[in-house]
């Protein structure tokens, strides 16, 4: 899955000049795109003052959780298990015979040392910060404020920001592409600090930005943009993230996390361990972790006008139905028991 961008190691590049691909990608903050506007079921709170977003990464939370609780645990029952295996057919303490067996241990101990330590970085980057690391921008003041991963703010003139195409390679996701923001220096060429806009999914290609922009772009230039994004999710989508001063319930991490496939029950059925591992992980990330909260010179900038007849939050989403939650529910329990009987068959199997 694409968590570029996140953790300390895994940072956007920053303290180097621009290069032409991003000069030739640039999204011109006065120029919608032609393209169908797409949200990509990314806001959290919508009225006339500002439109507030979640992070990048916030549609695959889940994913490093239950894999690194997944290769922690794999990798302490492996060295035991190799323990075991080295020091129970010794039975005579001379030092040729223990040679080997030393060094199979130290080199087992190198090892599993490695990948529980890459399970734990995992595990703290997805589980131990916050719920999700939201953007607000306010239409009125012009300022983006975007909230770190280390809980502080940044906070930066619209106009100020160069924004183009920021692109992505995994070995799992492939190449991904988000709305990239850099913080510019006084000399208009080296890149301060960057942080994602927009990222559709990790299904989105290049053109999906450019319907993220198509939505975003006329809220903060458009003289009737309040109304055309007001309308939009209104019509067309239904549903705001439920994150707003809260972590999102259990039936939304599992709605979440099914969301990928969700115009194919099949699908969701097919890929159901995977998705409902998914699930669990997100579950207990979103447990774990902090939420969110913007300083008090934010909120006071944020100040939404009495009677505001666009204000659109969590809480005006329409109801989630069948196959929303229910069907996603039932290829959790489905998917994340199958995977469980087959690791307790193979474990037995592996004891006999």
């Amino acid at each position: 899955m694409d968590y570029a961008g996140l953790g300390k190691r895994n940072l956007f590049p920053i303290n180097r000049p621009l290069t032409d691909a991003e000069r030739a990608a640039r999204f011109d903050q006065k120029k919608s795109k032609e393209a169908p506007p797409m949200d990509f079921l990314s806001v959290i709170k919508f009225n006339s003052s500002y439109i507030e977003f979640v992070d990048r990464w916030y549609s695959i939370r889940g994913f490093w959780a239950w894999l690194s609780v997944m290769l922690g645990g794999a990798a302490v029952i492996a060295g035991g298990a190799l323990l075991y295996a080295v020091f129970l057919p010794v039975g005579d303490p001379m030092v040729s015979e223990l040679g080997p067996a030393i060094f199979l241990v130290l080199l087992s101990v190198v090892l599993f040392l490695f990948a529980w330590f890459g399970a734990w970085y995992a595990f703290k980057v997805e589980c131990m910060g916050y719920t999700h690391y939201p953007m607000r921008l306010n239409r009125k003041t012009r300022q983006v404020h975007f909230f770190r991963q280390n809980g502080t703010v940044l906070t930066v003139p619209w106009d100020s920001l160069f924004i183009t195409l920021g692109e992505a390679k995994s070995p799992l996701s492939g190449t991904t592409y988000d709305l990239r923001a850099h913080v510019l220096d006084a000399d208009g060429e080296t890149v301060r600090e960057s942080f994602s806009l927009g990222y559709p999914s990790p299904l989105g290609n290049a053109e999906s930005i450019d319907k993220f922009w198509a939505f975003l772009q006329p809220y903060m230039e458009a003289e009737d943009g309040v109304e055309r994004t007001w309308h939009h999710l209104k019509e067309n989508i239904g549903y705001l993230v439920p994150v707003d001063g809260r972590k999102e319930g259990w039936r939304w991490s599992i709605a979440r996390s099914f969301m990928l496939a969700a115009h194919w029950p099949y699908l969701q059925l097919v890929f159901s361990p995977f998705f409902g591992l998914n699930a669990v992980g997100r579950m207990l990330a979103m447990w774990i972790s902090k939420v969110p909260e913007w300083p008090a010179e934010v909120e006071q900038e944020s100040q939404v006008d009495a009677g505001d007849p666009y204000v659109l939050t969590w809480r005006d989403n329409d109801t989630i139905g069948w196959w929303e939650l229910y069907w996603p529910l039932i290829c959790t329990v489905i998917g994340v028991g199958a995977f469980m009987g087959v690791i307790g068959w193979v474990v037995s199997d592996l004891w006999r």
